[in-house]
């Protein structure tokens, strides 16, 4: 009795079509593609990021707004066309919404989404400085004098970093007082700032213990005559601040310890003479048992 013999797998296989391509991917990766090229689109054309508080210039292109501002003050040209433009900017509020839900969707990710969530929360952080600064908190207003500081180097962030540390320094809190000596010295206020680091190193603040140090190593015309014990002295403070039950001094931070331990290295033949100079290895043992 004759049976019929079964198709093997190549039996089977031959003959058929080759199976398709997953179509589903390609389709991901051209929308992927899609997604990227139109988002580089809302690319502000100064800082090469997505526009926190995107603006419509006069060019009919988006920016950030404290970009195209800063821009503006220095050129009568638009960044893209180098065309004449006026100084007219209108919200694009549209834009920062579609924004933001494209990153929240997932739609936009990576390094773009990263660095615009990151600036958000910055400004976000920065409303609420405000709001407790204007209230009277000394510490939020050297933050938001920080934030401005951080933000950009026109003259208004500058101006505006300036008197929000004058009123923390005013509220008595100390590290605003140091760097509204940081900014009085970038004026080429030396001799005021001199004096308001030396009170904020009295009071154990270890940036303006580093500050003084600096002083005295180098001396200022006029004002402070050259003094290397006295410049060790006040590294040997930078290492030795720790926080106040009453709020002023400071611990030193990474970078604080590196330029007073650098200067003592460099300076290791320097006699410590002053009576209140801290011991060096003692200081440091007792950083690391905080």
């Amino acid at each position: 009795e004759d049976f019929e013999r079964p198709e093997s797998g190549q039996d089977a296989a031959a003959g058929r079509m080759p199976p398709k391509k997953d179509s589903a991917a390609t389709s991901n990766k051209l929308l992927r593609s899609a997604i990227d090229k139109g988002v580089d689109e809302f690319l502000c054309p100064i800082t090469q990021e997505l526009p926190v508080d995107p603006v419509m210039a006069e060019d009919g292109h988006v920016y950030e707004r404290t970009a195209i501002g800063q821009w503006l003050q220095r050129s009568g040209k638009s960044p893209v066309t180098n065309l004449e433009m006026g100084q007219k900017l209108l919200d694009a509020k549209q834009v920062r919404s579609m924004l933001a839900t494209m990153v929240k969707s997932g739609a936009i990710s990576g390094d773009k989404a990263d660095k615009w969530q990151e600036r958000l929360k910055a400004e976000d952080q920065a409303r609420e400085w405000q709001r407790e600064a204007e209230g009277g908190d000394a510490r939020a207003m050297c933050k938001l004098g920080a934030s401005h500081d951080r933000a950009n180097d026109d003259s208004e962030a500058v101006g505006k970093a300036r008197m929000w540390y004058q009123r923390s320094a005013q509220h008595g809190y100390n590290r605003g007082l140091t760097n509204y000596a940081n900014k009085l010295h970038n004026s080429g206020e030396k001799g005021h700032a001199a004096l308001h680091w030396m009170e904020a190193a009295t009071r154990g603040d270890a940036w303006a213990c580093i500050q003084v140090a600096g002083l005295y190593s180098r001396g200022i015309s006029g004002y402070l005559a050259q003094d290397l014990e006295l410049a060790k002295r006040w590294c040997l403070k930078a290492l030795a601040c720790k926080l106040k039950d009453d709020g002023d001094g400071a611990l030193p931070d990474e970078d604080d310890e590196a330029k007073a331990n650098a200067w003592l290295d460099a300076n290791a033949d320097v006699a410590a003479l002053w009576f209140d100079a801290p011991d060096r290895h003692a200081a440091g043992r007792e950083r690391d048992d905080r």
